[in-house]
């Protein structure tokens, strides 16, 4: 079904026995706002969640790999987990751990990968992971979720109801300005909104959350995937080869309450 947009006067006009308080509602603008930073709020004071995760790799609009796997976070620890199967075959598994952080094809071969984010930001951010593998890092996805506390970073934001067969549904989407959030957050992750902010695609990223409860249920994200060193150089003009299509990827994550997830091994 379409989406219908709610008006910027609120999501709730404020009626009673016919006469409209004076107290003027919140814009539509704020109510996100307000809602995902408090989702997100309530979320991250978890000892620990998870979340099924679905990442999709897009050249333009053409889907050509996915990644089905879970994400698992302890966040007083500061610590998260993913876990991916890419089109059914190739497994990797990410664990950052505050600033640090390690990739893998398993769990056991996360030893000794560890990675210094504040360092390789410092020195060469375009290399970090979260920049060559957008995604990966557990975190990346919250992290755009924070720019919901800062509405200087929120280019738009608006609830959009969407009427079908399960029901209504209402997303608040935001559209980040990276570049400004990266002013806000600390340095690890400065770094790589700062990188993707010089990106394709990447100085407005639009994120999209459902709540549950008070909680986030849904939270997704496309992300820009820089194109390889031999393909940034335009091509020569009498070229005959098309432009080939920017490279993004699809975070969709559902969060789930039902369970306490299993704690998170750091590597050593």
């Amino acid at each position: 079904m379409r989406p219908l947009r709610i008006a910027a006067g609120g999501l709730v006009p404020v009626l009673a026995a016919g006469c409209a308080y004076g107290t003027a509602t919140p814009s539509a603008r704020q109510q996100v706002l307000d809602t995902v930073r408090d989702a997100r709020q309530r979320t991250t004071a978890l000892a620990a969640a998870t979340a099924d995760v679905t990442e999709t790799v897009q050249s333009g609009t053409d889907p050509v790999a996915q990644g089905k796997g879970t994400a698992t976070w302890e966040f007083p620890r500061g610590t998260g987990e993913m876990r991916l199967t890419v089109d059914g075959r190739t497994t990797v598994v990410a664990v950052r751990a505050g600033n640090t952080f390690y990739e893998g094809r398993t769990r056991q071969a996360l030893a000794g990968t560890g990675r210094d984010l504040v360092g390789m930001g410092g020195r060469n951010p375009g290399a970090m992971p979260q920049i060559q593998a957008p995604g990966l890092d557990p975190f990346q996805v919250t992290t755009l979720l924070d720019a919901a506390s800062w509405p200087d970073c929120v280019v738009t934001a608006e609830p959009v109801v969407t009427l079908d067969t399960a029901g209504r549904r209402t997303d608040y989407q935001m559209a980040v300005d990276t570049a400004r959030l990266a002013a806000h957050e600390p340095p690890a992750d400065r770094a790589w909104l700062t990188q993707m902010s010089r990106q394709a695609g990447g100085a407005v990223v639009t994120v999209v959350a459902t709540i549950d409860r008070g909680r986030l249920g849904t939270v997704s994200a496309q992300l820009p995937i820089p194109r390889p060193a031999a393909l940034a150089k335009p091509a020569p003009a009498a070229s005959a080869l098309p432009t080939p299509q920017p490279m993004t990827v699809v975070v969709s994550e559902r969060f789930g309450y039902t369970g306490r997830p299993a704690p998170i091994d750091i590597p050593s």
